[in-house]
């Protein structure tokens, strides 16, 4: 399926030894792709999909169903296609800088730390005695 186009192809073949005649019906009847096949030949026929809803797309040969399929075209899910660059809207090409965010943040937590841990220890020092003894 191509996805920026919602179209997949479809081949037909003709095992036969006289040319046939087939359709190619989508479920909403609206894209019926009518074609012939030369013996021992195939032909493919590109049908377009709905985004994001079931279709179902059949061959039809003599007023008889060969084969059918149904298929989604998932465009959105799938990934964007490339989409031109303008001065206002330029592609990332420069390294990912997650990593390093992660790692300064690590780095600043730790040091967080280590100055808490520091301070807690000398800020409650006091020079008196806080209770009195009991012989004084």
């Amino acid at each position: 399926m191509s996805c920026p186009a919602r179209s997949v192809r479809i081949t037909v073949r003709n095992t036969g030894t006289q040319s046939e005649d087939f359709t190619v019906v989508r479920n909403d009847e609206s894209a019926t792709v009518p074609g012939t096949v030369a013996p021992h030949d195939s032909k493919t026929v590109k049908v377009e999909l709905t985004e994001d809803r079931s279709t179902l797309v059949r061959v039809d040969w003599a007023n008889k169903r060969i084969e059918s399929r149904t298929l989604k075209a998932n465009c959105k899910h799938a990934g964007a296609a490339p989409q031109k660059t303008t001065p206002g809207n330029l592609p990332h090409t420069g390294p990912d800088t997650v990593l390093w965010a992660r790692a300064a943040t690590g780095v600043g937590v730790l040091l967080t730390g280590v100055v808490i841990f520091w301070y807690g220890g000398i800020w409650p020092r006091r020079r008196e005695r806080v209770f009195a003894k009991k012989g004084d």
